[in-house]
């Protein structure tokens, strides 16, 4: 996911500019509004002197409209001004204007008579180099930095706790605890975060409970089938020695079924007992020998195949859990041989890296369909009902390799062939 998809981008982004267009008009408008008064009182002060000084002349003068009718011609101020006693326009607009167009307010002059003076309503246009001067200046500063803390905030209020519930979902999926569940924080909210991690809780609770139930059952299968697989294996073999002078083909074929079964026996059990995490003894082994040991068993089984095997360092020695490396070597070597032309080779490749245990198995079969990737670590998933087995190999692999914290994956060569890729954490 790129930093921009992210939620928290996306929340952060939009309340910052919402809330910078929100102060920043209102601090605008009241600033606007400051300097309208201002520039109205400032007017309204000019109007008072000047009708201060018309009164003055036509105390002087009887014939000061004649006079002021002379100014008008060199821009003298607008107003009106009327006598409130008489009702007289001492002075009046050059053009009729309406109520709304004017601004009035009363004077009392030196003779203590009161006059109505109208002026004009000062206009404030709205200038670009207002508007820029305004952006650049320390109040809109002040007011991005404020939005910013503010958008911060809810970002972090809104993601933080669908963080949390996203690092207990992968609790549930990588980690497979299953017994994992939402912290008391989260289960305590009244909102829909808090009905969301009820009901992760009450989805992990189900899926815990069938997850159990389908180890139990493949337990108890297994242990059932192996009573009656048993008695039908002594039950063949007394029947061999009783037709020791006529070979009897169905016999053979009884027997090779019965080991079919008591295989597909042995990796139910060895896939209930991973997933029961009941294994946890570690020792220190010497990688290169315990890969050679384990190869050479299924050297005999396959001895048209050949294994070639690299560790770097060669001298490298882990800690790990032996019993699933065992499996995990095991079961990817088995896949490997199995799926191999004959007289081809299997090539084992173990490197240390930072903290981890890099394995790579690769060899020189016909590989798989990218599209099936993925799916052939699940259990009982087969490409072909032709092919030998019961797809329960490489489900067991992913199963060790989970218990031990690490990663798996899949990929084909592009000589050709299938190539696993193991990543196992290590501290040495």
């Amino acid at each position: 996911m790129k930093w921009y998809q992210k939620l928290f981008f996306k929340v952060f982004i939009v309340t910052w500019l919402v809330s910078v267009l929100l102060m920043g008009g209102l601090v605008f408008g009241l600033l606007r509004a400051n300097e309208t008064h201002h520039w109205q009182a400032l007017m309204e002060t000019r109007a008072a002197g000047y009708a201060q000084l018309v009164l003055e002349r036509q105390e002087a003068n009887g014939d000061v409209r004649h006079r002021h009718d002379s100014d008008r011609n060199r821009g003298r101020f607008s107003l009106r001004m009327t006598d409130l006693e008489t009702g007289q326009v001492i002075q009046d607009f050059r053009r009729p204007m309406a109520a709304s167009e004017v601004v009035a307010f009363q004077l009392v002059a030196d003779n203590n008579r009161t006059y109505l003076i109208e002026i004009p309503r000062p206009e404030q246009p709205l200038h670009l180099d207002r508007m820029l001067r305004f952006i650049l200046s320390v109040q809109m500063v002040l007011i991005i930095i404020m939005a910013m803390l503010v958008a911060l905030f809810v970002s972090l209020w809104v993601v933080k706790p669908i963080n949390r519930l996203k690092l207990f979902a992968r609790s549930l999926h990588d980690e497979q605890n299953l017994s994992s569940r939402t912290d008391s924080q989260l289960n305590a909210r009244n909102d829909e975060i808090g009905e969301l991690a009820r009901e992760f809780d009450a989805m992990a609770g189900y899926v815990e409970k069938t997850l159990q139930a389908r180890q139990q059952l493949l337990r108890d299968v297994s242990h059932e089938l192996r009573a009656p697989l048993a008695r039908m294996q002594v039950a063949t073999a007394i029947l061999e020695q009783q037709s020791t002078q006529i070979e009897n083909p169905l016999l053979g074929q009884i027997n090779r079924e019965s080991e079919q079964l008591a295989k597909l026996i042995d990796q139910l059990l060895s896939l209930s007992r991973l997933d029961d995490k009941t294994l946890t003894m570690t020792s220190s082994i010497e990688v290169k020998s315990f890969i050679e040991s384990i190869g050479q068993q299924w050297l005999l089984l396959y001895p048209e195949h050949h294994l070639d095997i690299v560790v770097n360092p060669e001298s490298l020695n882990v800690t790990l859990n032996t019993g699933l490396l065992e499996r995990i070597l095991s079961n990817a070597l088995e896949n490997a041989f199995k799926y191999s032309p004959k007289g081809s080779s299997v090539s084992v490749s173990v490197s240390q890296q930072v903290n981890a245990l890099s394995l790579i198995i690769s060899d020189q079969g016909p590989g798989i369909d990218d599209q099936h990737l993925e799916q052939i670590f699940e259990p009982f998933y087969r490409l072909d009902d032709a092919i030998q087995g019961y797809g329960l190999g490489l489900s067991i692999l992913k199963s060790a390799v989970r218990r031990l914290h690490g990663e798996v994956v899949a990929k084909n060569t592009a000589k050709g062939g299938l190539t696993i890729m193991i990543t196992l954490p290590n501290s040495n």
